[in-house]
């Protein structure tokens, strides 16, 4: 899959996709060792691992299954980049579309608190040459519309859901709910300065009055005034794109929350098959709904992610043994939890070192070509 990049000359390159791969190296290394020792500590203090090892070795078609309902979603998010590239006037090829979207989760799964996909994919789309301003409204948007419909979501379900999670978490249990209103609260702040050009250029107005800033500036030697005045043009070039898609193009916002919303569904799912499908295979029975787990994740989404580990591992796999083996064989609870993470997190993480191995050949290749 190789898709043709205008690019530097051949030496820079290669030293950039040089340093590239060490820092990629560096942050697989410690995501691969933090996830590994998370596994291991799970298997070592469960109170029996050897029956939750042979669910898992008796396993493998329901974490193929998993991982074909994930490859799904990478589908889903590769055509919502595509619609929305397009209704912006730019271009992108398939192949590109679909590597933003796998990368993007290969990088929200090796940094820590999951935080490096949406970053990683707005510089992804702009080396493709859509303009910086559009890719980072499109990321952003298609964050905030998710953003928008958990924190809704939250809010309606805390008070019949939130006793699920406080009997499974009860060290937690007076204080979950502030926990997970403060997650809201700081999502919908952030949303709005993504959404409000006011709030936000009045953040950029505000940090340009302090001195702190212009004493980091005259330590790297940099001109504070055209350094501030670019960046805050480049501000208001992402609020123009960003009005384009939420006042002139209402419907693409629908479409993205709709093909959004499928995306965690599918995601639940996924969790939800595979912890009955454990459950079958250790002749036991699981008690919640699809729709009573679905709920539980939502809510549990504002505390599980913010985990300081690479992909929130630890977090996430404790968070939902706690809370779901009050309602199924917890040795059952935790092979689904784990096939569950080997469908959408390992598996996941191979497919975007197979795909950042192309992305590195494609970028000499045709380094090599335009040479010749």
């Amino acid at each position: 899959m190789i898709i043709k990049n205008p690019l530097k000359g051949e030496s820079e390159v290669k030293d950039e996709s040089k340093n590239e791969r060490k820092k990629l190296y560096r942050s697989l290394f410690i995501a691969l060792l933090s996830t590994a020792s998370v596994f291991a500590v799970f298997l070592i203090f469960a109170k029996d691992s050897t029956r939750i090892l042979s669910i898992l070795f008796a396993s493998p078609v329901d974490i193929l299954i998993g991982f074909g309902l994930f490859l799904g979603i990478i589908a889903i998010d590769s055509i919502r980049t595509k619609v929305m590239v397009y209704f912006l006037g730019e271009k992108i090829s398939w192949p590109v579309a679909f590597s933003n979207s796998i990368l993007g989760y290969f990088y929200t799964d090796i940094t820590p608190s999951s935080a490096g996909g949406q970053p990683f994919q707005i510089y992804h789309l702009s080396k493709w040459k859509v303009k910086p301003e559009f890719s980072s409204a499109i990321i952003l948007t298609r964050w905030s519309t998710m953003m928008i419909f958990l924190s809704i979501s939250s809010i309606l379900l805390l008070k019949k859901y939130l006793f699920y999670i406080q009997i499974g978490i009860p060290v937690l249990s007076q204080i979950i709910w502030i926990i997970i209103l403060i997650g809201v609260f700081i999502s919908f702040a952030i949303v709005l300065m993504l959404l409000v050009p006011r709030v936000g250029i009045g953040l950029v107005n505000f940090f340009k009055r302090r001195r702190i800033l212009k004493l980091i500036f005259k330590i790297f030697k940099k001109d504070d005034v055209e350094v501030l005045t670019k960046f805050e043009d480049n501000i208001r070039n992402f609020y123009d794109a960003m009005h384009m898609i939420w006042i002139k193009k209402p419907l693409l916002i629908i479409f993205d929350g709709a093909s959004g919303i499928l995306d965690l569904g599918i995601l639940y799912y996924i969790l939800y098959r595979s912890i009955m499908a454990a459950s079958y295979e250790s002749n036991t029975n699981f008690f919640l709904s699809f729709w009573s787990l679905s709920a539980i994740f939502i809510l549990l989404s504002f505390v599980v992610y913010y985990f300081p580990t690479p992909g929130s591992s630890g977090g996430i796999e404790g968070a939902f043994y706690l809370v779901l083996s009050m309602y199924g064989t917890p040795s059952a609870v935790m092979a689904g939890i784990l096939i569950w993470r080997i469908s959408t997190y390992y598996l996941p993480i191979l497919l975007g070192i197979i795909t950042m191995i192309f992305e590195f050949r494609s970028k000499v290749g045709a380094s090599d070509a335009k040479k010749t």
